[in-house]
């Protein structure tokens, strides 16, 4: 930021024009008021023209340059030698806040108009603006500043949308007709509708200016979106405009719009192509803003570039590439001087939006975790999948291509299909399944879905939801032989006890005290313990009769476990036995 006001140029007679004309300075914001992200910015260009089309001289804007709020940065000076349709006199403002805030901007100017009368009128143009804590949709125009156009020619003018915050926006509409534009003007769309708004996402308005005839004044394009809120927004764009009788060389950019590459490793060739507005031939092009100091990621093959002479399709080529190392967003400004057809020397302005976007991927992540169990005949449960990228950047147009009304027996999802526009970011994209079975089963369920990445590639993924139904099932002891009926001193008889559950599923955690057995049996280990239950023997406790005396009675012991429901279960195992002399 400037920290030393500049002098204002002394005003003096100027030569030409007509005499006696009182004209003034009139100074049109690319915004009518500025709203910014605490912590983002926003670039605001202010194109000075003179208010009757005829030339103004010695123009300057000082002292408030050098005493900006804060949060504002600039030049520390802009000067213009003159001012009308086709000057190009534009000031570039940035900006940032730190707090949340309000304020009004102004600017001082002084100038000679018509009548070579020198004029110090003070402010020349106030702006409003706030810093607020959600994000909003900015609209920056290509080419920047007064559009200007031959009577006759034209010129193509590309508006872009994005948020100052990154974070995403959501259905963005044009609430200016475009098909009742200023005279002039037109466009290829019918309208202009945004399901998402971020940075990367292509969301611009092509536009063309092509007077018939001598006209001037400013198109204002009225827009209304959701930030990321859900609050309801709105917003404007302000393009000055002008018809000149004079040539002009207009600059195209290919591609369109906002110029996207992937972070490491990806790139984008873009051509600036210049020509003439009436196609008579210009001279002496040269781009002035520098080549050898472009933003980061951008490069060109010469630190310099000019055209002898062009018209319309000579071939006067800028070529650029586009490769970003980190991820970012920005305008590449390029400003260019040349000589045009009756030798008078002029200059024009270019803007390039661009973005670093990343080829990510989107992943689904199901709740509850790990193999869903639903017993038969409760209630459904909800099984959730939260679709989210996996660095955090933003993805779109994510849709379940699995047909969802005709799922597996007991799983079911109400509206039919599931979709979202935009996921990552901090968007939430949730599908909600309900899983009530009617018999037994177990299995997978497989979703597939196909979204559009940051990089705007489409790609495709699958999440897998592992699923089995249970019923409130019981644990049974077996015991072989189920009685005994033996003679005291003739030995050991064995008995083993094999325990399964009643339907095949699987119940856990059984347990047995085997410590206090009665007189006479025996067992390898005073507890049982088996991890899982299910059918076979897989489940067993050995134990072995020696009886000494006669004797008659039940063996009798319980145990304890989980069925396959959850639920907390006892049994018990009862053996009787006899033992004669």
């Amino acid at each position: 930021m400037p920290s030393a006001p500049v002098t204002p140029p002394k005003a003096g007679p100027v030569g030409g024009g007509v005499a006696g004309v009182d004209d003034k300075v009139a100074a049109t914001a690319s915004t009518d008021s500025v709203s910014v992200a605490v912590g983002a910015s926003q670039t605001i260009t202010v194109t000075f023209t003179s208010d009757d089309g005829l030339p103004i001289s010695g123009f300057s804007v000082y002292g408030s340059l050098g005493t900006l709020p804060a949060g504002w940065s600039a030049p520390s000076s802009l000067t213009c030698a003159a001012v009308g349709p086709g000057s190009g006199c534009v000031l570039t403002l940035t900006y940032a806040p730190l707090a949340v805030e309000t304020g009004t901007l102004t600017l001082d100017c002084v100038y000679v108009d018509n009548a070579g009368l020198p004029r110090t009128p003070g402010p020349c143009m106030t702006l409003a603006y706030a810093a607020t804590a959600s994000n909003n949709v900015l609209a920056s125009v290509s080419p920047d500043g007064e559009i200007d156009a031959a009577i006759g020619g034209s010129q193509s003018v590309t508006v872009n949308f994005m948020t100052d915050d990154g974070n995403a926006a959501t259905a963005l509409t044009l609430s200016t007709n475009s098909s009742a534009l200023p005279a002039g003007w037109s466009s290829t769309a019918s309208g202009l509708t945004c399901a998402v708004v971020s940075t990367g996402n292509g969301c611009h308005l092509p536009l063309v200016f092509a007077p018939t005839g001598a006209v001037t004044g400013t198109l204002t394009l009225n827009y209304s979106y959701t930030d990321a809120s859900g609050a309801a927004r709105s917003g404007a764009v302000n393009i000055p405009y002008a018809a000149t009788s004079s040539q002009i060389v207009v600059a195209g950019v290919s591609p369109s719009g906002q110029v996207n590459a992937v972070q490491m490793g990806g790139q984008q060739a873009v051509n600036v192509t210049f020509t003439t507005s009436d196609g008579n031939a210009a001279s002496g092009l040269s781009v002035v803003s520098g080549l050898a100091k472009l933003p980061a990621g951008w490069s060109s093959t010469s630190t310099a570039f000019t055209c002898g002479s062009l018209s319309t399709g000579n071939g006067c080529q800028l070529p650029l590439i586009f490769a970003p190392d980190a991820l970012g967003a920005g305008t590449l400004t390029l400003r260019y001087a040349y000589n045009d057809a009756g030798g008078t020397a002029n200059f024009g302005v270019l803007n390039i939006p661009y973005a670093a976007t990343t080829n990510d991927n989107v992943a689904g992540t199901v709740s509850p975790t790990g193999q869903i169990v639903a017993m038969l005949g409760s209630p459904a449960q909800t099984v959730s999948i939260s679709f989210t990228t996996d660095d955090n950047r933003l993805a779109t147009a994510l849709q379940v291509t699995t047909n969802l009304a005709a799922l597996p027996a007991g799983w079911s999802y109400t509206p039919g299909s599931f979709g979202c526009s935009v996921l990552g970011g901090g968007s939430i994209c949730r599908l909600d399944l309900s899983y009530a079975p009617t018999g037994v089963d177990n299995g997978t369920l497989n979703l597939n879905f196909a979204y559009l990445n940051n990089a705007d590639v489409a790609k495709t993924g699958s999440v897998a939801v592992a699923y089995r139904t249970t019923t409130n099932d019981n644990v049974l002891a077996a015991a072989n032989p189920a009685s005994l009926n033996v003679v005291t001193g003739s030995g050991s008889y064995p008995v083993n006890v094999t325990f399964t559950t009643d339907d095949g599923n699987v119940a856990t955690g059984l347990s047995a005290d085997l410590s206090a057995l009665p007189t006479g049996w025996s067992s390898t280990s005073s507890a049982l313990s088996c991890a899982t239950v299910s059918v076979g023997a897989g489940c067993q406790v050995a134990l072995s009769y020696t009886p000494t005396v006669a004797a008659t009675g039940t063996l009798t012991f319980g145990y304890s476990y989980v069925n396959s429901a959850g639920t907390s279960k006892t049994g018990t195992v009862s053996v009787p036995y006899t033992a004669a002399p």
